[in-house]
């Protein structure tokens, strides 16, 4: 049973070991808001104090569990007065499934705390305190937007790892993929059941007429595996096609193509193993804030570095830039070719090589080519932290960051997309 105070608790004193957990003391805590991970931050008598699953506007009464020098954690006993953005998580699994950190908050308060996230690590991280961080874009839905998920492999089951651990947590069903891809979790259970090949993920992506799946190998798929996924095509009509890759095999069974809206009148076809962003709508936005930052002009030359299948250098080429990308992955690169010349856009051409090693190419091809002196960069950031970082060189190099767009491309999560606009001064 929880115990509580009736009376102040002690004062936190600052010690570097942990502090046991269940020692039977509560705080009261006002929680500020949210910060890049799991937690929230509150403050008790003036020490930082980290609270899991706090909501911005919260009073609560909060069990210390660790403690550090310079912060503290607590778990959350008992919310006295939920804050004004406090709402009922949509999803029986949270917050136990580590797939989602934010489900507790309004969406409109999640946005808020991405914009603030963002400047915050410029501000510390890098230092800058004056960059326009614009308010986060979002698409219309934040549950049911995920056209892909990825269940952890643990032997012969699937699931999603435990908040803060790698502990599995088999789930039925996840409200924030597509209903498509939510209804099939089960039929991924049911090949993993059939494959013999140690399995280090299985993943389920929205297609055209159904699903597609990718099954990620720890050693080479054999021949049972790939008759046992033919089977699986048999009985399962709405799972289009598969594909099996690991241990330098790649084994394609059926149609696992999907589809990408980059905008809306133009789409790519894709393999399901090749990487793509998991909110179709979500990914529209972030198209969209490039091209704008971008302001590109038919004739300007355009290097896309870390392309994937062409999701910024097809729609560029469309507006007549000469686009050249780079991509690492073989298999990305061919759909890039692929649709280029499906869609007829001749200004775009692909390399498939590390990008350090065709940028090296590339400054002894062409003089006026040397990255860190280019005119202008457009970075997509997955990492506010990252983002910081390389802002930070960048800035030595004589960049300057002039704006920053946050996406909400993963809504009831911490993560957020950001198109930084750089600046050669």
């Amino acid at each position: 049973m929880t115990r509580f105070y009736h009376h102040p608790a002690p004062p936190l004193q600052r010690r570097e070991e942990p502090l046991a957990c269940g020692h039977g003391y509560v705080v009261r805590l006002d929680v500020e808001r949210l910060t890049l991970g799991f937690d929230a931050l509150a403050r008790a008598e003036g020490q930082v104090v980290f609270v899991p699953y706090g909501a911005p506007g919260d009073t609560v009464e909060a069990e210390p569990t660790e403690r550090r020098r310079d912060w503290l954690r607590a778990r959350i006993e008992r919310v006295v007065v939920p804050g004004p953005d406090r709402v009922l998580p949509g999803c029986a699994a949270f917050p136990t499934c580590g797939g989602c950190q934010w489900q507790h908050v309004t969406p409109a308060a999640q946005r808020a705390a991405k914009r603030d996230i963002v400047a915050e690590q410029l501000r510390r991280i890098a230092g800058l305190a004056d960059v326009e961080v614009l308010p986060t874009l979002a698409a219309p839905d934040a549950f049911g937007y995920r056209g892909r998920v990825s269940l952890v492999a643990e032997g012969r089951r699937l699931g999603y790892h435990r908040a803060r651990s790698h502990a599995l947590v088999e789930v039925d069903a996840c409200p924030i993929a597509d209903p498509a891809v939510s209804a099939h979790l089960g039929t991924a259970r049911a090949w993993a059941a059939a494959l013999r090949v140690p399995l280090r993920r299985v993943t389920v992506s929205a297609a055209p007429g159904g699903v597609a799946l990718v099954a990620a190998t720890d050693a080479a798929p054999g021949e049972p595996d790939v008759r046992a996924t033919e089977e699986l095509l048999v009985r399962e009509a709405a799972v289009r096609g598969a594909v099996l890759r690991g241990g330098g095999a790649r084994r394609v069974v059926g149609d696992p193509t999907v589809r990408v809206e980059v905008e809306a009148d133009l789409a790519l076809e894709i393999p399901a193993d090749t990487f793509s962003q998991v909110n179709p709508a979500g990914n529209r936005l972030l198209v969209a804030a490039v091209l704008a930052f971008g302001g590109f002009r038919t004739g300007e030359r355009a290097l896309d570095l870390y392309c994937g299948a062409g999701n910024f250098g097809l729609p560029l080429a469309r507006r007549g830039v000469l686009v050249h990308g780079v991509e690492r992955d073989a298999v990305a690169v061919a759909a890039a070719e692929e649709n280029a010349a499906r869609l007829g856009l001749a200004t775009a051409h692909f390399t498939c090589a590390p990008v350090a090693r065709a940028l090296a190419r590339i400054a002894d091809t062409y003089d006026a080519v040397v990255l860190l002196r280019a005119p202008r960069i457009l970075y997509v950031s997955c990492d506010p932290a990252t983002l910081a970082r390389d802002a930070r060189a960048l800035r030595a190099h004589g960049h300057r960051l002039a704006r920053v767009q946050p996406l909400d491309l993963f809504p009831q999560t911490f993560h957020v997309e950001a198109v930084a606009d750089f600046r050669l001064t």
